[in-house]
């Protein structure tokens, strides 16, 4: 059963000498960590106490399609937007640092989950400690040094990203149950100044079983019970009507991952709520990241370093108001076609033949324009009234208009198509190895299998792929025209593309979907092609693209490879 906060309170006081003495700082005003080159600010407290709380993984498209009755009440007693946006690359190291420091990866340094202090590529414009970007503990420490804050974590890399001296309660729980109940028992005892909680759970059931999934959903209705008591010891603490409470999330996902670029990982939610704060308002001013250290300096009066680029939500407190010229968009569901997207795999396919291709608009209102030549669509282009045949390789892109107006971002799918009489033209062989973190030499082992396919993607050998498995594909690949060629590779985990002995694509690593690409002048004529693919554990994909001056970027379909001089 859920537990609805009671936002009722009870009578207990706080600790009543240390909180004196905090509420005499807090009015007179603190010092300034770097004065001459800070972010002048209003010291004024608006909030007594601060409670950030951080569900790993969670997106917009996880609130809006479970039943979380939490989430909903704090939404509707408070501000939020479902358009706020994490920073890229959308890993957690480098989220979750960027939510307590204020600042992107260009200032903190920290770019990839890869990073520690002894194993890093960009050091931090600033720091406190060394190569640790000082973050809002530090800050809110120094100017309240009397204050107590704590971070209660669930998943233990989090440990990691900040300092350890300015905590009074530093605590890592097994398990997202004991995360609240830890969390709540120490609001409850200790009335903190500033707390942060992280929950780990979400992100672990968008790895295991995949993001939009009925596991996954149910996965974020238990966050909405670990919001309802905490939210319940909040309240019990008798602090409710002097704490601004703030939810968000370090990334959306992507199938069974995160890491790459697109809306699905990169939108987060972002809920503040407490006493000043509107009800029931959506933010339509831009939300980023490192806005939400900002907004608790804010909230408590603490002066921010001139080296954060974060800027408080103001227009979530009553009284302030947004006059900006340019608010977040609000786009139009984009079109669907049919063969649908599914997890990482694009719509379209690989066809005998021909394929039927239907798109459908997911709105009320708005009118379908498509391409079949890879070009954007615009208002002059082919209005879609119907199914209608493809027979040859296709590049469907499509999005929602209201006149001249695009309302939508634009969907894409691939259709190939082969004969049926075609052989498959791409070998490959699988490797069953141990802790890989990235692309091993294989050519001195025996496969543990091997097999023939027409495409190069994960699909095609998805049913023999476990953890720590590398994959190489061999083909050849029949050039018509000499040109410079762009190749890329979109996969989970790492990944490598060669022209003879040519690296053309380093994608390697230990990562999620992410798409790099390189280039290459071919000459007509048949060149070797191969791919070397790894999953280490969790989610796996992969696809492979090419393009030219004269062709559209697209998957490299079977008609143009061939097993001729494959040796």
């Amino acid at each position: 059963m859920k537990l609805l906060p009671k936002y009722g309170g009870s009578n207990k006081q706080p600790v009543a000498m240390k909180t004196f003495h905090l509420i005499l700082i807090m009015t007179i005003g603190g010092f300034s960590l770097w004065s001459c080159a800070s972010k002048q600010v209003d010291k004024r407290p608006r909030f007594q106490h601060v409670v950030v709380i951080g569900f790993d993984g969670l997106s917009p498209d996880g609130l809006q399609n479970s039943s979380t009755p939490n989430f909903d009440r704090l939404i509707k007693e408070g501000s939020h937007t479902f358009h706020a946006r994490a920073v890229l690359p959308t890993s957690s190291s480098s989220n979750w640092s960027s939510m307590i420091m204020g600042a992107g990866p260009e200032q903190h340094g920290i770019t990839s989950n890869a990073w520690e202090r002894n194993n890093l590529i960009l050091p931090p414009v600033t720091q406190d400690e060394d190569f640790l970007f000082p973050t809002i503990f530090n800050l809110i420490d120094r100017q309240y040094p009397e204050a107590e804050i704590g971070a209660i974590y669930h998943w233990g890399g989090f440990g990691r990203l900040f300092e350890k001296k300015a905590v009074d309660y530093d605590i890592n729980p097994k398990n997202e149950d004991e995360t609240a109940k830890t969390a709540g028992k120490y609001i409850l005892e200790k009335q903190p100044l500033f707390t942060f909680i992280h929950f780990d759970h979400v992100d672990h059931t968008g790895h295991e079983y995949g993001h939009g999934t009925e596991d996954y959903y149910q996965s974020v209705e238990k966050a909405d019970t670990l919001l309802g008591e905490v939210m319940e010891s909040i309240s019990q603490a008798g602090i409710l009507d002097k704490t601004l409470v703030i939810i968000s999330s370090d990334h959306g996902g992507l199938g069974y991952g995160h890491g790459g670029e697109t809306l699905d990982e990169i939108e987060i939610p972002f809920i503040v709520c407490g006493k000043g704060i509107k009800k029931g308002y959506e933010i339509i001013s831009p939300v980023y990241q490192y806005d939400n250290a900002a907004t608790v300096a804010y909230a408590l009066g603490v002066e921010l370093p001139g080296a954060c680029i974060g800027k408080p939500v103001v227009t979530a407190f009553e009284g302030q108001n947004w006059n900006g010229r340019f608010p977040v968009t609000r786009r139009w569901q984009k079109p669907k076609i049919l063969p649908g997207e599914a997890f990482n795999r694009r719509a379209g396919g690989l066809f005998n033949e021909k394929a039927k291709v239907e798109i459908q608009n997911p709105n009320e209102k708005g009118e379908l324009r498509y391409t079949t030549d890879g070009s954007a669509p615009n208002y002059t282009s082919n209005l879609y009234s119907a199914p209608f045949e493809v027979d040859s390789n296709t590049i469907i892109k499509s999005a929602v208009f209201d006149g001249e107006s695009m309302k939508s971002i634009v969907a894409e799918a691939y259709f190939r198509i082969k004969t049926k009489s075609i052989s498959p033209a791409v070998a490959y062989s699988l490797f069953y190895l141990e802790g890989l973190s990235k692309i091993p030499d294989t050519k001195s082992l025996s496969p543990d299998a091997k097999g023939k396919c027409f495409e190069i993607t994960s699909e095609e050998v998805q049913h023999e792929i476990k953890e720590n498995t590398v994959v190489v594909f061999s083909t050849t690949l029949n050039v018509l025209k000499e040109d410079t060629y762009m190749f890329y590779t979109r996969s989970d985990d790492g990944s490598k593309l060669w022209i003879g002995d040519q690296l053309v694509v380093d994608n390697d690593g230990d990562h999620g979907v992410q798409e790099k690409s390189g280039y290459i002048k071919l000459d007509k004529g048949l060149h070797p092609l191969k791919v070397e693919w790894f999953n280490g554990s969790g989610g796996a994909w992969l696809d492979v693209y090419y393009q030219t001056r004269d062709i559209p970027k697209q998957i490299i379909p079977t008609s143009i490879l061939t097993t001729r001089g494959n040796g």
